[in-house]
């Protein structure tokens, strides 16, 4: 699998995008609304098929009242006041098979839920999601997505930042039991074993646009370029 996008929860997404461009030179775009839950973003493209996403809450009442697990924790994050960093999506261009194989092992999800939104260019864009079934308050799992386009890219090339995506880092509260749960989930085979910043022991798997990373810990980090997030 590919690291598709970090999603960064925002009470202004569009104001996030900026305080990106002005700390780090980052380009941004608007990316649009998505009226079946209530949510709109704004996005920053990288240069190898990666992408920041910071969603918001648009329609109050129709966000609080959607079966996407995503826009369920969204909300969870709007009714705390918490802005940040929240999941990332993995990106499949074979969800059925995916979806064939957590049956087989009866491993309990969500979805797929069909998404799409007008961009600003006024072309539909539209994909599929796939959501492991999980307390998002203990832990995090990232969700997988599939575009009926095979990426989401920017219309146009100069909104694409030239860094890459390099690692997303996921802290867990039991690093062993943490790396079998996502080698089973996600099909990743074994990691290597490394360390962190702080100097614990982590595992990295290799995706096809940069590094997974797992070590004891809480919540996500992700790196682009020199910047991280």
């Amino acid at each position: 699998m590919d690291f598709d996008h970090l999603v960064v929860a925002a009470k202004l997404p569009e104001q996030a995008k900026k305080d990106m461009n002005m700390k780090h030179g980052v380009v941004g775009v608007k990316g649009g609304e998505h009226n079946a839950w209530g949510t709109y973003n704004h996005l920053a493209f990288f240069n190898n098929q990666a992408y920041i996403e910071w969603l918001g809450v648009q329609d109050y009442d129709t966000a609080l009242n959607s079966g996407n697990p995503l826009i369920q924790h969204l909300m969870h994050n709007h009714e705390q006041d918490v802005e940040g960093p929240i999941t990332f999506a993995l990106r499949t261009s074979d969800m059925d098979s995916l979806i064939e194989y957590w049956d087989e092992e009866r491993i309990d999800y969500e979805g797929p839920f069909e998404g799409s939104r007008t961009k600003p260019s006024g072309s539909t864009l539209s994909w599929r999601m796939l959501f492991p079934k999980f307390d998002f308050e203990s832990k995090v799992l990232p969700f997988v997505i599939e575009w009926a386009d095979g990426i989401n890219s920017a219309d146009n090339p100069e909104d694409t930042n030239s860094i890459p995506f390099n690692t997303i880092h996921v802290g867990v509260d039991e690093l062993e039991k943490a790396k079998e749960e996502w080698m089973h989930l996600y099909q990743l085979g074994e990691p290597t074993p490394s360390t962190d910043l702080a100097g614990n022991p982590s595992y990295d798997w290799k995706l096809g646009n940069g590094t997974l990373s797992l070590s004891k810990g809480e919540g996500i980090n992700a790196k682009f370029g020199n910047i991280n997030i």
